[in-house]
């Protein structure tokens, strides 16, 4: 039987991956995309995309590139345009994350 904690990747998200998450759903969102449409421009799965942005997953380099090519932008382009995340203090997945 599977459990929840079946269902966790087998190590803990960075930093970095929640700062690149974050990045994506503002750009869809300033462009009027939502996930459905995102993963069809982009070939990557619905529920992947939600759990990048929520910060859940290291996604592969190769999805960030299919990603950043579906929001017509280069990784420098995304996190310019990033919001900025709010100070946060405490652990996730094993990081500290005093931002």
């Amino acid at each position: 039987m599977s459990t929840s904690d079946d269902r966790r990747p087998p190590w803990p998200t960075s930093p970095t991956a929640v700062l690149l998450g974050a990045a994506v759903r503002a750009r869809r969102q300033k462009l009027s995309l939502n996930l459905e449409h995102l993963s069809r421009l982009s070939g990557v799965g619905i529920a992947t995309l939600s759990h990048f942005e929520n910060g859940n997953r290291d996604p592969r380099v190769s999805t960030i590139d299919r990603i950043l090519g579906a929001l017509r932008c280069n990784l420098r382009e995304l996190l310019e345009e990033a919001p900025a995340l709010p100070p946060h203090s405490g652990t996730a997945g094993g990081y500290d994350l005093d931002l």
